[in-house]
């Protein structure tokens, strides 16, 4: 019996699915969540997807985006299943709906999940939970033949190419290489246009926010720590907002010499997000626990509170320290 049985029972046994990624929505978490989306409705089953607003909207070149509801149904759904989302709150606006179904399943691959849904599917080991849903959907497809189709595929693909930072990022491994080129030699999936679309292409507003933050970027003395801030008045000088900001802190990780790249992003008066990049010495997800956050050894974030300056020597201070 496969061990995946009981996610495969569940959704045999619901008509009515919830499908939810976590907030602030990247490649992977939009890509596993559409994936399944696509797969339950070629098993006739009635399924609603949730993710809080706002997203990037690069994110809507994958299939089915269009699909994302906004109001809430407030029947109680038979099933709801969260994709690439490592902690409860991460569900956003959609928490109550999500535990008010009759049974929750979680498919993840962060590390510091700690299993809030009735059924837990981690695999902290793939590098993006598209892949982990593939290998999930290739054994369900002994029970449901050809559940996967070029739109599922191409999902998959876009989850994968964008965790992975085109299979450049540390949690790449032979496996992942191998599903997608199983993906690629099975489905009709564009894999050229992808990465050019997610890892190449940038919106003219992007570049020039890029340009503004990176022009302002802030280093210790040793040139170890290096920092971007996005802040109200660079995201109305350029017509962009906190959505534009993915991926740009990375320009500051590859950097040689630089350990740990961090971001700053003004949420609102005396609110920010940080993003913390670096490299698999110096594990950011550690760093990132202690503040309450968390994510990835090599990606993690959390939130800090008080005036800008403030947090800005916090965020140098607890950088520089980590990676000493």
């Amino acid at each position: 019996m496969s061990k995946y049985q009981q996610l495969f029972n569940e959704i045999k046994n619901s008509n009515k699915i919830m499908l939810i990624c976590h907030k602030s929505p990247d490649g992977d978490a939009f890509g596993s969540t559409l994936a399944l989306y696509k797969v339950l409705i070629n098993l006739n089953k009635q399924v609603d997807v949730y993710c809080e607003l706002p997203y990037n909207k690069k994110l809507s070149f994958i299939p089915n985006s269009d699909k994302f509801l906004i109001d809430k149904n407030e029947d109680k759904y038979d099933l709801a299943i969260s994709l690439d989302c490592a902690a409860s709150s991460r569900l956003g606006i959609y928490y109550d709906l999500f535990f008010k179904a009759k049974k929750t399943i979680c498919i993840d691959h962060h590390n510091t999940n700690d299993g809030y849904a009735n059924i837990n599917f981690i695999s902290p080991e793939s590098a993006a939970t598209c892949e982990y849903l593939y290998i999930i959907l290739k054994e369900m497809e002994k029970e449901f033949p050809s559940i996967i189709d070029n739109e599922v595929a191409t999902s998959l693909y876009c989850g994968i190419i964008t965790d992975s930072g085109n299979f450049k990022n540390a949690n790449t491994t032979l496996l992942t290489k191998k599903i997608a080129q199983e993906i690629e030699e099975n489905y009709k999936v564009e894999s050229s246009r992808i990465v050019k679309h997610f890892m190449d292409e940038i919106d003219f507003n992007v570049f020039q926010l890029k340009i503004r933050v990176l022009s302002k970027a802030i280093f210790n003395d040793s040139k170890t720590v290096g920092i971007i801030c996005f802040k109200k008045e660079d995201f109305v000088a350029t017509n962009t907002d906190l959505t534009c900001t993915e991926g740009i802190v990375n320009d500051i990780k590859d950097i040689s010499g630089i350990r740990i790249a961090a971001s700053i992003i003004e949420l609102s008066d005396e609110s920010y997000k940080i993003s913390l990049r670096s490299d698999v010495k110096y594990p950011v997800n550690i760093l990132a626990a202690n503040k309450g956050g968390g994510g990835h050894p090599c990606a993690a974030g959390y939130q800090e509170k008080g005036y800008f300056y403030d947090v800005l020597d916090r965020v140098m201070r607890d950088c520089e320290n980590y990676a000493e």
